[in-house]
């Protein structure tokens, strides 16, 4: 039986009338507050039943952990625009370091004390994770999550049924940017699109005083991120169709074209196109903002830092790492967050990954400078608009980010090799080599990949 508090509110109402005797009115009185103590209790005990079937009013803290710190605004705004959704709701949002938080992250998730949301990378970088992480198919619909851009990279063996455990909030490129201001300054119409431009442009852009283009990282041990750069060496010389055979051995890392393709990268250093303190230098970024540097090349998330600091003098471009005029593009969906299966507030946890894929989280998306997953959402930022443009034309082929395919041993060779190749430290061929060496290396399970690239 339901009590309802009016029924209090109709006991202690007294009713006019007669005058009781003293001791009945006494004994009416104790029958009353009786009666009234019980449905007093009854209503203060169903209220917070009643509040605790309701989740937006419940009083949970989600703990989320992310890859490096939080300088991109978008997962501040769409846990702030959660919160709000959601009182009683607030993150605790931790940045683990970049450098062990794979490990970091593998490890809390085997002891079953890992956070409510785990940050992950597609691909490669998911498979260790799977089994401790939520499917979250029963959760979301198959038909939203099949529209999601890079979904599948998400998923079990590429195959959402199979199981999908991770919901991206960013679409991401590998890209170049330029600064038109010191192009102009030079004479060059646009930003160049093959080596021989490449190599014609470097000689305008030092005769006007600028660095052709600069390396380095903003901070840490200035060393760059020389992965970004690699898919484009890649896409330069093999069609997407190819690239399943770097992956499963059948073609080698060492062969002809990609040594060459090393060689054409290390001549660009070598003829002065580059900063010289390449491996040390902890500015870059602000080498280029500053307009000390004409060209960088990074990725997609800096477009809003880089907008916001030279408006319209900035433009997006890509590494033309090729002989004829490049036409591939770098686009994958870069990162997203999955619920581990210890999640101590599994269900709330969920709910935020069906937000990320709501309407009003795909226009915070979009308002935080990054490119939405969902089809039907405008980047906000125009450097962002311009690559989804570029990916959309027909005179560019979509290439998915090859670091996040390779297995990790092959991966870690290559980044620890490659930026020593620019700066000639090491050779296009030995670098070639060990990077093939740790590729063979690998068991036949490991080597037995398919992503279904190119078709």
């Amino acid at each position: 039986m339901k009590l309802h508090c009016r029924t209090f509110r109709g006991l202690t109402a007294g009713r006019r009338g007669g005058s009781p005797s003293r001791f009945a009115s006494v004994r009416r009185l104790v029958s009353l507050l009786a009666g009234a103590f019980l449905i007093l209790a009854a209503c203060g005990g169903n209220t917070p039943a009643s509040s605790s079937s309701n989740p937006s009013s419940s009083r949970e803290t989600l703990v989320l952990w992310h890859n490096g710190s939080f300088a991109a605004t978008t997962t501040k705004l769409l846990t702030q625009a959660f919160e709000r959704s959601h009182p009683g709701v607030t993150f605790d949002l931790v940045a683990q370091p970049s450098g062990d938080y794979f490990a970091a992250l593998q490890a809390a998730l085997i002891s079953g004390k890992g956070p409510d949301l785990v940050n992950l990378w597609p691909a490669q970088y998911l498979t260790r994770f799977e089994p401790n992480l939520v499917n979250i198919d029963p959760y979301i619909s198959s038909a939203l999550l099949s529209k999601v851009s890079g979904e599948s990279y998400f998923a079990k063996n590429g195959s959402l049924p199979a199981g999908t455990y991770g919901v991206p909030f960013e679409n991401q490129f590998y890209n170049g940017f330029y600064n038109k201001a010191l192009f102009a300054k030079a004479h060059i119409a646009s930003p160049p699109r093959d080596w021989s431009q490449l190599t014609s442009d470097c000689g305008k852009l030092r005769s006007a005083g600028a660095i052709p283009v600069v390396y380095g990282a903003q901070s840490g041990s200035g060393e760059f991120n020389p992965v970004y750069e690699w898919s484009y060496l890649l896409a330069g010389v093999y069609p997407l169709s190819s690239w399943n055979g770097l992956l499963n051995g059948r073609i080698s890392y060492a062969s002809s074209p990609i040594v060459n393709q090393l060689s054409r990268w290390h001549g660009m250093a070598a003829a002065g196109c580059t900063n010289s303190n390449a491996l040390t230098n902890k500015v870059a970024a602000n080498e280029f903002t500053s307009g000390k540097a004409a060209m960088i090349f990074k990725g997609s998330w800096d477009a809003g830092s880089f907008y916001q600091a030279m408006g319209a003098k900035v433009g997006a471009m890509l590494p033309p790492y090729s002989t004829s005029p490049m036409s591939g593009i770098i686009e994958e969906t870069g990162e997203g967050y999955g619920v581990p299966t210890s999640a101590p507030h599994r269900a709330m946890a969920i709910k935020f990954l069906e937000f990320i894929l709501s309407p009003q989280g795909q226009k915070i998306i979009a308002t935080s400078g990054q490119t939405p997953v969902l089809p039907g959402y405008k980047a906000t930022n125009p450097l962002q608009q311009s690559l989804l443009s570029m990916a959309s034309s027909a005179s560019f082929h979509v290439y998915p980010m090859f670091d996040n395919l390779m297995q990790a041993p092959v991966e870690s060779v290559a980044a620890r090799l490659l930026d020593q190749v620019l700066v000639g430290q090491i050779s296009p061929r030995q670098a070639a080599t060990e990077i093939a060496g740790a590729e063979s290396n690998l068991p036949t399970s490991a080597r037995n990949v398919n992503y279904h690239l190119g078709g």
